[in-house]
This record gives C-alpha cells, structure tokens and sequence, in this order.
C-alpha cells in the first residue's frame, strides 16, 4: 500500500537536511571567500542563508501538514518535535513561518540592491545591516504574536475530527492548531504569509526588468569579460526570479482549503512542500553563478576526486579584474 506519509516524510527530511548542508556551505563561503570588492553584500547573503537553513532546519523539525477549514487550522505535525511536546511541535511551525516570511522580504531586497548599485555606490556594511534588522521586524512580530494562537490540543482534534471524520493519524503524530482564526495573532501571521506574495513577486520581476534593460544599455561600452559577467548575472536573474513561485504554490494549495473551495490530503501536504524548495534552491544559485565561489567549490571536488580543474589560473580571476572595474554598473555581486 502507498504510505503517503513516508513518502511525505522522506522528501521534507532529504530537502531540507541538504539544504541545511547547502546554506552551511554558502555562509563559510560568504565570510571567507567573498572577494573585497564585493564585501559589502556578504551582509545580505549571511542573511539569506541564515533565513534559509533555519527554514530547513525547522520544516525538517516539524515536517507540517495544514488542514485548513472554515474559520480554523489545524497542524499535523511528523518530524523529530513529535518526540518532545505538542508545545515544541507549535513552536518550531511558528519559528519555520517567520523565517519563510523573511526569506520572501530578503529576496526582494536582494533585487532591490543589486539596481540601486547600478546607479548608487553599495551602501556600508552598518547599513545592510540596520535594513535587513528593519525589514525582519514584521516577520520577529508574526513570530511571537502567532505564539498566542495555539489552542487546546484536544478540542482541535475533536473540531478535526467533526469536520473530517475520515481522516485518519498516526498515533505518534502531533495535532495542534487554532480553533478561530479571526484573531490578532493568527490572522497577522495568515495575512503576512499571504498578501504580500504577488506585489512582492510583482516588484521582483520588475526590478529584474529594469535591471536587464538598464544593464543592456551599457553593454556597448563594456568589455567580453564583463559582458560574460553580464550573461551570468541575467541568468541568476532570471533562476532567483522563479523562486517566489514556490510562495504561489503554496498560498494557493492553503487557499483551497480555508476558502472551503476543495479539501484533500494532497493540497494539506503540498502547502509546504512546495514551500521548502525555496531555502533548498536559493543557495544553488550563489555556487552557480558567484565566480569564486563556484571556482572554489569545482577546485575542492577536483582535489577530492583528484581530477583535473580544467578552466585557467587566468580564468579564475576574471572574476575579480572585470568587477572591480564595473562595479557600480554590473551588479557582479549576485548571491
């Protein structure tokens, strides 16, 4: 017989074990291989690979099934938290949101760097900083105001159990949820999680836009090695802006639900399995289209397998020589 579950909990754990490994790799890479002319944005890919292996770290923790129905959620929990407490179960599912919800607003702020350096010097480490704690504080208020939002386990099994009778769980899973949603602390963490997908996504587009058609601009004046510089930056361009697709995913699967429009096992595990291949994919990108980063990483599988590198010590640094001399106008320092 197919045990939907297994198979659900076999992907959460490998997603997101490798992508806890994969954001482990790009913040040692991030602080010890970034070259000096693009220090300045380290800020912002520490930031995003912190969001995202907590993400991982926390979707493997919980591994979360939704039921949305009416004006009440409920929460499935299979991961390793099942072994500790429900209240361990509740806060780990709040804890992995809010570091969603800040992975969506750091992307967007990403985008929203790499076009103001086309026209502006990077701003100072302090104020990567202060922006990126400025733009975490909606995310840090769902977090703790979503705390409040956990009702008694029993009454959201037995609410569970009226509306879906045929559902069935595994004795060692966890059951917790909110039994009215219309609340400050549930409905803020809900509307977080899904007003701001689209106009974000929109923005993202429309920088990328903006920052192809500003960068083709320029290509006349540059030389081959910045303009392959140029080609690899619209092509993480255009890899990053598919990422928030995964938020469309996901906030549609949990809309099904809450909207009572269709309810089925399938969309309940969807919501964040889809959702996880965000923090999975977006380190990916950085070892891709990051020059030294990707040399590094290619040197360190040649030396391991003891196989030949096959690109030039000239070739490794490219890199540095063509962004130091664009860096305003390149936006070389994508992660």
């Amino acid at each position: 017989m197919f045990d939907v579950l297994l198979v659900f909990s076999i992907v959460h754990s490998t997603i997101a074990i490798i992508g806890m490994i994969f954001n482990s790799v790009l913040i040692y890479l991030a602080l010890f291989k970034t070259p000096q002319v693009i220090r300045s944005y380290t800020t912002l890919i520490v930031n995003f690979a912190l969001t995202d292996f907590f993400a991982c770290f926390f979707d493997y923790f919980v591994q979360q099934r939704i039921i949305p129905v009416g004006w009440s959620l409920s929460y499935v929990s299979s991961g390793p938290c099942k072994f500790i407490s429900s209240n361990a179960c509740y806060v780990g599912y709040s804890l992995m949101l809010h570091f969603f919800a800040h992975s969506l607003w750091s992307l967007l702020l990403s985008f929203s760097y790499r076009y103001y350096i086309l026209f502006y010097p990077a701003p100072r480490k302090l104020t990567l900083i202060v922006i990126v704690i400025l733009i975490y504080q909606p995310s840090l208020l769902q977090w703790i105001s979503f705390l409040w939002a956990q009702d008694d386990t029993k009454d959201v099994r037995a609410g569970l159990h009226k509306q879906f009778p045929n559902y069935t769980f595994h004795e060692d899973q966890i059951v917790t949820g909110t039994l009215d949603i219309r609340s400050f602390s549930a409905m803020y963490t809900i509307l977080h999680m899904t007003l701001p997908v689209s106009p974000v996504y929109a923005c993202i587009l429309i920088l990328r836009n903006r920052i192809i058609k500003r960068l083709s601009e320029q290509t006349s004046s540059l030389s081959q090695k910045t303009k392959k510089l140029h080609k690899q930056l619209l092509m993480a361009l255009s890899y990053q802006a598919l990422l928030p697709g995964f938020f469309v995913i996901a906030v549609s699967s949990y809309a099904l639900g809450q909207l009572d429009i269709y309810h089925h096992p399938f969309f309940e595990y969807l919501t964040f399995s889809s959702i996880v291949f965000i923090p999975f994919l977006s380190p990916v990108s950085s070892f891709i289209f990051v020059t030294p980063y990707r040399q590094f990483l290619a040197g360190l599988f040649f030396k391991v397998t003891k196989v030949k590198p096959s690109y030039t010590q000239n070739n490794s640094t490219s890199f540095h020589t063509a962004s130091a001399v664009t860096y305003r106008r390149s936006t070389v320092d994508f992660g």
